[in-house]
């Protein structure tokens, strides 16, 4: 689960991408966050062979639109 801005006004789920460590990972929701006014919220199923990885950049599209990568520790 990650948490932004901006994210809620995509055309569509198919629209919005997401590459961790340099993989596909399938995004499952992009939307509003519910419990946050103006807090969007993303969430990826992240491939198993990430297990153990160490610190990877995410790196997120919608609409064409690139947000600024970030980094994350997978164990």
């Amino acid at each position: 689960v990650l948490f932004g801005t901006g994210l809620r006004f995509h055309s569509g789920l198919p629209a919005v991408g997401a590459q961790v460590g340099g993989m596909a990972a399938e995004v499952t929701f992009a939307g509003p966050q519910p419990q946050f006014v103006a807090v969007d919220q993303i969430n990826l199923r992240l491939p198993r062979s990430l297990q153990g990885r160490g610190e990877v950049e995410v790196a997120l599209t919608a609409d064409g639109q690139t947000a600024n990568p970030v980094g994350v520790s997978i164990r």
